[in-house]
């Protein structure tokens, strides 16, 4: 098992990180919130899960400060990572945003807690709302 984090599971398209914000459902997992899309896609190159992370400007004025919680965030994901993706669905594909919404910043382990909790919640969530056959 190979804990990788590549650039194409990486959600970097505009046009998709702005519908992803209009049309995404969310829940709050203090200090992260998460943001998710259930995406149509035949394309076998895309991977199951896109992800992006991002913190405020507003309470981080420093971008040392937001590129330190943001690469707090992509480590802790990218260890937990393989735990979420043996539970999705094979052929369904979803966008994912983890806000940091804290006011402060915070210690790795404090991240990775909130992070855990919030994929486990929206683990529930995706396969509670999935219809059974």
């Amino acid at each position: 098992m190979r804990f990788t984090f590549s650039k194409n599971e990486r959600l970097s398209s505009r046009k998709e990180i702005d519908q992803l914000f209009k049309e995404g459902k969310s829940l709050n997992s203090p200090p992260l919130k998460l943001i998710w899309l259930k995406k149509e896609s035949m394309d076998e190159s895309i991977p199951c899960v896109q992800v992006m992370f991002g913190a405020p400007k507003k309470n981080f004025r420093h971008a040392v400060d937001r590129n330190r919680l943001k690469r707090l965030m992509r480590e802790s994901y990218r260890l937990n990572k393989n735990d979420l993706l043996e539970k999705i669905e094979s052929g369904k594909k979803y966008h994912l945003a983890l806000l940091f919404i804290g006011k402060e910043i915070t210690d790795y382990p404090t991240i990775q807690l909130a992070l855990k909790n919030a994929l486990e919640r929206w683990l529930k969530k995706i396969t509670s709302t999935a219809p059974t056959s």
